[in-house]
């Protein structure tokens, strides 16, 4: 512990904001996971018209993300960054896509990756994403689409219903 809080304080002051705000942005992601319907989670987020932080350091914000996840319980998980991650590129006016993919390693099992797109770079989760096929988030799932309560999985919307 006394070593994390001296190489905190030895980080420049902007940085030390940088990871204080990336904990706190951890912890209101992790409680959105807990809390919100995924529907909701996946929407996308409208940056600020005025960013609070117009010159903004995408890779930065990634570096304060993945330190945070590893400092503050149960922030390691892949969806919570990359939506603490999104969460705090749009307080700086910076447009991003949260991506979830999938990938299969046997008939039986299914594992999921989440990670954080700003152009055509990757804001966190980077290295895994490789393995994993995206799955259309956001702006692909409006009020029609079904979340299924028993399994939390998106249901893209039909054209038949089941009776």
């Amino acid at each position: 512990m006394r070593s994390r809080l001296h190489k905190f304080l030895k980080l420049p002051a902007a940085d030390r904001r940088l990871l204080a705000s990336a904990m706190i942005s951890i912890v209101k992601a992790r409680i959105a996971v807990t809390f919100v319907p995924v529907r909701e989670i996946l929407r996308p987020l409208a940056p600020r018209i005025e960013p609070v932080f117009p010159d903004t350091d995408t890779a930065k914000v990634g570096w304060a993300v993945e330190t945070a996840g590893r400092i503050v319980p149960t922030g390691k998980n892949c969806l919570v960054k990359a939506i603490a991650g999104r969460a705090m590129l749009a307080r700086r006016g910076v447009i991003s896509q949260l991506r979830i993919g999938i990938a299969k390693d046997s008939p039986d099992i299914l594992h999921g990756h989440a990670w954080l797109e700003c152009g055509d770079r990757i804001i966190t989760g980077e290295g895994e994403h490789r393995n994993y096929a995206a799955m259309p988030v956001g702006e692909h799932y409006g009020k029609s689409d079904r979340l299924d309560p028993a399994d939390g999985i998106a249901r893209a919307p039909s054209s038949v219903e089941n009776p």
